[in-house]
């Protein structure tokens, strides 16, 4: 079995440095890829819309298995340490590959080499995803053990955040406003990330495969996702997990161009207002052990969304100012933090309960995943397709568009989250078989 205390300092550091690694490595894709699609790789709008959407349907389709495979991969290695140590390498390698210029390129080869490589990343994702969030049952065994990893998994993702929202277009202006300022990014970042990764790898290298891996005579895939469906309170949390990483994402991908046509302020002002939204995240994060130590489930989600779409409403329907965008994104930031932990301690210990009775751990962490990278493009998608939908917004934006982006900037986070309180409602009962503060007793 493994360690039921709390797992030690130094490995919670290096457990959380992961996550860290692999922000660095993506994060900065749904924060400003979009905007670079349009506007420096040069791919209509429409086109771009499509072209987030393809690793999602990849998703959808390959995560589970990949993340069933990560099982047998695991049992073959003696430990879930080298998918991990694969990760180090390629995760860097596929961001350098997609900020790489590409605008003298033919478009249908710029399409096909950017839709590949986004593929890739999203997959290298998810093999990391897995066999990193299924690591932490090898570690601990309790849910109070579990817990503490995910605050640690929270906090690298955050900490990553934070660095890219604020260095991310700092980077681009020092190597210049163009495509070789992405360019200079990726490098940057992605160099950050190896040595993220790396220490992560170092930390859990040593830790066995204890649990969570089916028999070699379990059942083929598809029969295998038909078990899954009778574990309810697993699909609860991904229905949320959707919507919350559909909100978040509209709100990133709308943000550079609200920042430059509704607030007429160059690339440098984004971190200014993206720094308060991570640096709240940070706050949530730490604060949600001892909320979810105090209060229910169900009553810390429903009261957590809530305040995420005060944060939406106050962020995009405010005055159009730096100071009221950042006191709504705080806000946001705030709940989306003690979301970020929930969700995640729910859904590992629905997932690990499953995983007891002989079912593979990594079919429901890979589910997991596809699911919130639906949800972390879902956003991406559909500003894509409403920037056709809002017009021109190149050289002296009519009245018109101006208009329009500002509806699209507000409604598509708010209805996310709107979304994600009406699947809340009729699911509580199922959510009060989770506890936290049982798993102390």
């Amino acid at each position: 079995m493994a360690d039921s205390s709390a797992p030690p300092r130094l490995l919670a550091a290096g457990f959380g440095a992961g996550p860290l690694g692999a922000t660095l490595s993506a994060g900065v894709v749904p924060l400003l890829f979009l905007f670079y699609l349009t506007e420096f790789a040069h791919v209509p709008p429409a086109m771009a819309g499509v072209l987030l959407a393809v690793p999602k349907i990849a998703d959808l389709l390959l995560d589970p298995w990949i993340g069933r495979c990560t099982d047998a991969w695991a049992r073959s290695a003696g430990s879930r340490a080298a998918l991990i140590a694969a990760s180090a390498l390629l995760l860097p390698l596929m961001l350098v590959l997609l900020f790489v210029p590409v605008a003298a390129w033919a478009l249908p080869l710029r399409v096909f080499f950017l839709g590949l490589c986004l593929i890739a990343q999203s997959l290298l994702l998810t093999m990391f995803s897995v066999a990193h969030t299924a690591i932490a049952g090898d570690i601990a065994s309790s849910m109070a053990g579990r817990s503490t990893l995910m605050s640690a998994r929270a906090l690298g993702q955050t900490v990553a955040g934070v660095i890219v929202s604020m260095l991310a277009p700092q980077i681009i202006a020092y190597f210049g406003a163009g495509a070789a300022g992405y360019a200079g990014m990726a490098a940057v970042l992605a160099s950050g990330a190896l040595l993220a990764l790396a220490l992560c790898w170092l930390a859990v290298r040593g830790v066995p495969l204890r649990a969570g891996v089916e028999p070699k005579s379990a059942p083929r895939l598809l029969a295998a996702l038909r078990v899954t469906l009778r574990n309810r309170t697993f699909y609860c949390i991904v229905v949320i997990l959707v919507m919350l990483g559909a909100s978040s994402t509209a709100l990133f991908a709308a943000l550079p161009y609200a920042n430059q046509h509704l607030l007429r302020a160059g690339p440098e002002n984004l971190s200014g207002l993206l720094t308060p939204i991570f640096l709240s995240l940070l706050v949530g994060v730490a604060s949600a052990p001892w909320l979810a130590r105090r209060a229910a489930p169900q009553t810390l989600l429903a009261g957590a969304l809530a305040v995420a779409l005060a944060g939406v409403a106050w962020f995009t329907a405010g005055p159009r100012s730096n100071a009221s965008m950042l006191a709504g994104g705080a806000l946001f930031g705030l709940a989306c933090g003690a979301l970020t932990v929930l969700i995640s301690t729910l859904a590992m210990e629905a997932a690990t309960k499953s995983s007891s009775e002989g079912e593979s751990l990594g079919l429901y962490l890979g589910i997991l995943f596809s699911a919130e990278k639906l949800g972390q493009s879902l956003g991406g998608i559909v500003v894509g397709f409403g920037l056709d939908w809002v017009g021109p917004l190149q050289g002296a934006p009519v009245p018109q568009a101006l208009d329009r982006l500002a509806t699209l900037f507000v409604g598509i986070p708010a209805a996310a989250l709107l979304a994600a309180l009406l699947a809340l409602a009729p699911l509580t009962a199922r959510l009060r078989t989770l506890s936290i503060k049982e798993s102390k007793a």
